[in-house]
């Protein structure tokens, strides 16, 4: 029995969209699978890391180093895939740790910037920025593989990465840590700002009360609610285009559309 759709040959142009064009690299479905599955790891263990570091240390920088690592680990993927699957696998680990480390410290940066009663709309557009990257790029990887700029498929990583290391430094020149460290801000937004805050920054923050987080209700029901999401977001982003592409046969544009089009 074979497991795929039969091919249909009157589909096939003889042009490099063919769905029985072999890829570069012949690595197993668990391989693949745990290549794919690194980047996710990497993402969980780092959420509540990156919210200490950015309490600690800043949500500036904790931002900058976890979109630096993340943006080297893009532009090294190709190196790291031709080298062997183990370093990819490596590589993509690393990649989820720099991205892990991004969520809880924009949290930061917004409690800090955004006025409470302007709160939900500034993090709905802030947060609609994840989905849009994800349309965005995901549309165009698939011509980008399919083209002769800069080895084709490797230029997907370089053109993503090189772009991450330009939003870093936009966040080393344009992003301050609070309100009052910036420099050129108007007394009157700085005092709107100050006014509409939950507490005064100035004040040391109160200790976090893990009894009532632990046993609130509310909590989990979020908590499972991000984890369907997210499932569902990973499975789009994953384990969807593998289907599409080696069950069905859809060509590489195709999937680069279809792989977006009902996630986002």
């Amino acid at each position: 029995t074979v497991d795929s759709c039969p091919i249909n040959s009157s589909n096939s142009k003889g042009d490099n969209t063919s769905p029985e064009e072999e890829g570069e690299f012949d690595w197993s479905p668990s391989v693949q699978g745990n290549i794919l599955g690194a980047g996710f790891l990497g993402y969980v263990v780092t959420q509540m890391l990156g919210g200490l570091l950015a309490e600690r240390y800043g949500a500036k920088i904790t931002i900058i180093v976890g979109l630096f690592l993340s943006s080297l680990a893009h532009i090294l993927t190709p190196v790291a895939a031709w080298t062997s699957s183990n370093v990819m696998i490596a590589m993509q680990l690393i990649r989820g740790i720099g991205q892990g480390l991004i969520p809880a410290a924009h949290c930061v940066v917004a409690a800090n910037w955004f006025p409470m009663i302007e709160r939900g709309l500034l993090n709905s557009l802030v947060l609609s920025g994840y989905c849009v990257g994800a349309l965005v790029s995901g549309f165009s990887a698939g011509s980008m593989c399919l083209s002769s700029f800069l080895g084709g498929w490797p230029s997907v990583y370089y053109v993503y990465g090189g772009l991450g290391l330009i939003l870093c430094l936009c966040f080393q020149v344009f992003l301050y840590e609070t309100p009052k460290c910036h420099p050129k801000i108007k007394d009157s937004e700085l005092n709107y700002i100050l006014q509409n805050q939950e507490r005064d920054l100035s004040q040391k923050r109160p200790p976090t009360p893990w009894r009532k987080i632990l046993t609130s209700v509310p909590v989990y029901a979020v908590t499972y609610a991000i984890f369907a999401a997210f499932w569902v977001g990973a499975h789009f982003l994953s384990v969807h285009p593998i289907f599409l592409g080696t069950i069905m046969h859809f060509s590489l544009q195709e999937v680069s559309f279809l792989k977006y089009l009902f996630w986002d």
